[in-house]
């Protein structure tokens, strides 16, 4: 199972991120879609920017997740303003402009929302399998999360302790399994299931 990684060690998170990061505003936003948006990594590293940003500038209420059958409303305050502080930093560092200065804050919407520290996105990685399938994964992405949360004490930081804090955080509310599930977007109600073991 994936470490259970509660609000004060979330906190404690964001506060050694932000003291820490080489881009910190990048870096929490981040960790806000990580834990506050129930996407696994390699959702969260399709986001393209004109998922979250309209045209006018403004953000987003809802996107659909990429290739996934659900969609994520952009409710939570702390995670616009984190949103929010991002691409500010992106438009003051010309990180991924585009061709119209007055549209989608003068950034390109066909770009990834997150760019890693060489200005591009993280790499997606189509990996062959023995059962004859494709399968893709985001190594890049996940090595750099794995990194956020072992810089902020987490003993065994997984990629998926994000969905599970998620989730947990949830069913603690008392929404029912089938919700969470549907929000987690799990192919088997037992992967939600064990999930929600504390």
């Amino acid at each position: 199972m994936p470490q259970l990684i509660e609000k004060p060690q979330r906190d404690w998170l964001f506060k050694v991120t932000k003291q820490n990061s080489k881009q910190p505003e990048r870096d929490q936003c981040l960790l806000a879609f990580f834990f506050g948006s129930a996407c696994s990594t390699l959702e969260i590293n399709r986001i393209q920017l004109k998922d979250v940003l309209s045209k006018s500038g403004k953000l987003t209420k809802l996107y659909t997740v990429r290739g996934a059958e659900r969609e994520f409303y952009l409710s939570s305050e702390r995670l616009r303003e984190y949103l929010n502080q991002y691409l500010t930093y992106r438009v003051k560092n010309r990180i991924g402009l585009g061709n119209n200065p007055d549209q989608y804050r003068s950034l390109d919407p066909d770009t990834a929302l997150f760019y890693s520290y060489q200005n591009r996105s993280f790499s997606i990685v189509r990996k062959h399998t023995s059962a004859g399938s494709d399968s893709y994964s985001c190594d890049a992405l996940n090595r750099h999360i794995k990194m956020l949360l072992r810089n902020a004490g987490t003993e065994s930081p997984s990629v998926l302790s994000g969905r599970r804090a998620f989730a947990v955080e949830l069913h603690r509310q008392g929404y029912d399994i089938a919700h969470i599930h549907y929000m987690l977007g799990n192919k088997t109600l037992e992967t939600t299931h064990k999930l929600l073991i504390q």
